[in-house]
């Protein structure tokens, strides 16, 4: 998806498809799983979701 002109990878962004890579992962042993921190390749949007 990195080949994808600038102007339309900003406009998938808008709309809310990201192309997001892991930058952390932390586990944890209680109920609540583990928690990740993404970031998206071409807006640069940070975001941390619980798995």
């Amino acid at each position: 998806m990195s080949k994808l002109p600038s102007l339309l990878g900003h406009l998938l962004c808008r709309l809310g498809f990201h192309d997001y890579r892991v930058l952390e992962i932390k586990f944890q042993f209680t109920s609540g799983g583990s928690i990740e921190k993404v970031e998206c390749r071409r807006c640069g949007a940070t975001i941390t979701r619980q798995t």
